[in-house]
């Protein structure tokens, strides 16, 4: 019994620090379907990433808009559609809600952000769109509670920004 009281903390030591968010964890694969239309190919730039000014269930998390905006960049850059300068379009997002548990055994975390595309000439709105992403994390991921909501935060932001890639995926060409 003590053996496996001794295993048990020291697990719970090595898992004690949650380490920081990475983006990759953030990153999807890019989306099976089809290409997006070749208009928006290598022709978007990540604008501004802020949080929203919700204040029933504020963005408050490690995964903050730097991490998020980061993240974003990677997710069009991987899906072929980021620009290498100054893109045609403009990608802003703002990050309105992160509903999350306090504490429990599995967590589930809901991710909602505002994506409006723009054309960076114009100033005209492409697409506009609030995406809510799941993400859930269990014992199995992670001992400490502070680490699955890390994990099931990360996982949250992957789904939302893979139901983005989705939707630009089928933007009709201009």
């Amino acid at each position: 019994m003590i053996r496996l009281l001794g295993v048990l903390l020291l697990l719970a030591g090595a898992t004690g620090c949650a380490p920081p968010p990475t983006n990759s964890a953030m990153v999807p694969e890019a989306p099976p379907a089809g290409a997006p239309a070749s208009a928006y190919r290598n022709a978007m730039t990540v604008g501004s990433v802020v949080p929203g000014r919700d204040g029933g269930t504020p963005w408050t998390s490690a995964v903050g808009p730097d991490q998020v905006r980061e993240a974003l960049g990677e997710t069009l850059a991987a899906a072929g559609l980021a620009a290498a300068g100054n893109g045609r379009y403009r990608l802003d997002a703002t990050l309105l809600t992160l509903s999350r548990p306090y504490a429990g055994f599995a967590m589930s975390v809901t991710a909602a952000i505002a994506y409006r595309l723009t054309e960076a000439a114009t100033g005209r709105v492409v697409y506009e769109k609030t995406v809510t992403g799941l993400g859930d994390a269990s014992l199995g991921d992670a001992i400490t509670s502070e680490n699955r909501l890390r994990i099931a935060e990360q996982r949250a932001v992957r789904d939302n920004l893979r139901q983005l890639l989705q939707d630009l995926s089928v933007l009709p060409g201009r």
